[in-house]
């Protein structure tokens, strides 16, 4: 017996003139969860130490800092240690790696242990401000 896995299910259903045609089943989609917090909010509850090491930590291929290319979707003290959710450029991001280890490197000579959860959800958008300063037209 051979198996398609790839094939979708579908649905015969009879029209008026009784002719047959095939219906896709009707897909659910699933509601990603929104991690991003607005930046101010952030900055309310975290020490302004922390917020220096986000400014001074640079995406290699941009040039600039990762609080201001919007990068930090939430940061929160647990148990003596700094949650920190972030996200890349891109999902493929070469530097990715290179750039949690700068955030939690920056962090623990700040003296705050971290642990750093990266998201893509939702998927990162340059500012209009961002786009600007890349030569994106506005």
């Amino acid at each position: 017996m051979i198996f398609n896995f790839f094939k979708r299910k579908k649905e015969q259903v009879s029209v008026e003139n009784n002719v047959v045609e095939e219906k896709k089943p009707e897909e659910t989609k699933k509601e990603l969860p929104n991690y991003k917090k607005p930046l101010q909010e952030i900055e309310s509850k975290v020490d302004q130490k922390i917020i220096n090491v986000m400014k001074t930590t640079q995406d290699p291929e941009l040039g600039i800092d990762i609080w201001s290319l919007g990068l930090i979707y939430d940061a929160d003290m647990k148990d003596n240690s700094l949650e920190i959710k972030m996200t890349f450029t891109s999902p493929m991001c070469p530097y990715g790696p290179e750039l949690v280890s700068s955030v939690k490197k920056g962090l623990k000579e700040a003296g705050f242990e971290s642990n750093v959860e990266v998201v893509f959800s939702p998927p990162w958008q340059p500012t209009d401000e961002i786009k600007e300063i890349l030569g994106f037209s506005v």
